[in-house]
């Protein structure tokens, strides 16, 4: 299970529902929190996954809060209903978070992260006293401010009223915006984009803000992209996941207001949500701009896009339970890995000793080096190796049967080939080493002895006699052994299979 750093209440869920377009111009994305929840979300999150829920019995319209004019100012379209709404939401995520419960919002237009963000960062900060850092996964940078934008579309313009680079006086227009729930630009980092404005490029280097477009994942790869956002980000800080489901390629999300093609696979979105919560830094996640009705009864384009949603939640939610359904634990036996690790690497030095001394005296004497000298050290280096990827794999709780096996078999035939050689040189039709060995060493006689050169010379020769026989008797063992572990790997592995 992935333990979370700032959650105390990790088994709890808190769902804030809004059913709110005026962010954008186009309508029905305010019927995506109720198309989420009748395709089964909640249910698994609560049945299958055993969440406790909070605050999910209706989706929230605030219709209560509509004003009966709503004029532009500064630019902004419905900037009261707006302003009211993410107040109300603010106050919503406030209160789930302040909990210590994760905090799940289904939009709804990207305006609503004005509140959800604000809601998060506050009780954040009362809770813990520290900053809260933002991933937003869009294709949009959603950073004008009232002045720089075309539209005039506040769901453009959230990033730039929570960092505070566009502030207002009166609380009708977010002035009700104060520090504590803003966030710093430092710890904000952007994923998928590819289409932003030319105003928002400027804002964007100007305040050195990190952001990774497509082109940036298509070049380094999403696992890269995401290591690099994560570490900008830091272990230490709460994360709040902002994600736009425009972020998407219409491929796999066709019904939002605003598709820009060449974005994020599934997969990919999937991926980045399960990074986010592997950290067990996550507190706060929003899915917003799922828009239904931009499909027809005929087309699946919605349900698909729905579907994708759905898909992005789980994976923000539940990744560390379906990595524990894959998780299988070996038994190995204990004395007997050991016993074979020690034999093994017994035999490997003993076999780079003496093939080391064999070619210091053949250079010695002038002699051209036999390729099985080398090659037998270059085995048993291997093996020695192989044992210490074996202890750093039993370190880390990772040793599997197929390694061990793969491994096993490969050294196997080496040691093999070794024996082989080793072999035919004791035991060759003619001149071989024990023959010689017998005529001029063992069965001389009479045997040399006191001090004297001929001694000396004999002894050396009885060394070199009872080395090859001690290469030929350890790289028997080292074949046997090397079987042996072959055998083990495979029974631990139907032992526990």
């Amino acid at each position: 299970m992935i333990e979370s750093k700032f959650l105390s209440q990790p088994g709890d869920l808190g769902i804030v529902a809004v059913g709110f377009s005026g962010g954008q111009g186009k309508p029905g994305v305010d019927a995506a929190p109720t198309a989420l929840i009748e395709s089964g979300l909640l249910t698994q999150l609560r049945d299958e996954l055993g969440y406790k829920l909070h605050g999910h019995d209706a989706v929230h319209s605030y219709a209560d809060l509509a004003p009966a004019q709503d004029p532009p100012h500064r630019g902004m379209k419905n900037p009261r209903a707006v302003s009211a709404v993410t107040r109300r939401i603010a106050e919503q995520v406030y209160a789930q978070a302040r909990e210590g419960r994760l905090v799940l919002t289904l939009g709804g237009d990207h305006s609503i992260a004005i509140g959800t963000v604000a809601g998060t960062a506050s009780a954040v900060r009362e809770r813990l006293g520290r900053d809260i850092a933002v991933i937003w996964v869009d294709a949009h940078a959603d950073i004008n401010t009232p002045e720089t934008s075309d539209s005039g579309n506040v769901h453009g313009m959230p990033v730039s009223f929570l960092t505070g680079l566009a502030r207002e006086e009166k609380d009708e227009f977010f002035g009700w915006l104060k520090d504590e729930h803003r966030i710093s630009v430092k710890k904000l980092v952007y994923i998928g984009l590819r289409d932003v404005d030319a105003e928002e490029k400027k804002i964007l280097r100007e305040n050195g803000i990190k952001a990774f477009s497509m082109f940036d994942i298509d070049r380094h790869g999403i696992g890269r992209v995401m290591e690099m956002a994560l570490a900008h980000i830091g272990n230490d800080t709460p994360i709040h996941l902002s994600f736009d489901v425009d972020a998407l390629d219409p491929t796999w999300a066709p019904s939002t207001g605003t598709p820009v093609r060449g974005g994020l696979t599934l997969r990919e979105g999937d991926f980045i949500c399960e990074c986010v919560h592997q950290t067990g830094s996550l507190v706060a996640v929003d899915l917003v701009e799922v828009n239904p009705s931009l499909a027809s009864e005929k087309d699946m384009g919605a349900h698909e896009t729905v579907r994708a949603g759905c898909s992005l939640v789980r994976g923000s939610l539940v990744y560390e339970r379906r990595i524990v359904e894959r998780v299988h634990k070996y038994h190995w036996p204990a004395v007997q890995l050991n016993v074979w690790m020690l034999i093994m690497l017994v035999a490997s030095c003993l076999i780079i000793g003496v093939f080391a001394t064999f070619i210091q005296i053949q250079q010695t004497l002038l002699l051209p080096i036999p390729w099985y000298f080398p090659y037998y050290i270059t085995v048993a280096s291997l093996t020695t190796s192989f044992i210490l990827v074996l202890l750093w794999l039993i370190f880390q709780r990772r040793l599997l049967p197929s390694i061990v096996m793969i491994g096993g078999f490969i050294l196997f035939v080496l040691w093999l080939v070794g024996l082989i050689v080793i072999s035919i040189q004791l035991w060759g039709p003619s001149g071989s080493v024990s023959s010689n060995c017998n005529l001029f060493v063992f069965g001389a006689t009479p045997q040399p002895t006191g001090q004297s050169l001929e001694t000396l010379a004999w002894l050396q020769q009885r060394t070199i006699c009872q080395s090859w026989q001690a290469v030929f008797a350890f790289g028997l063992v080292g074949a046997i052994f090397l079987l042996w572990i072959m055998v083990m790997a495979y029974q631990v592995f139907a032992d526990d299979s």
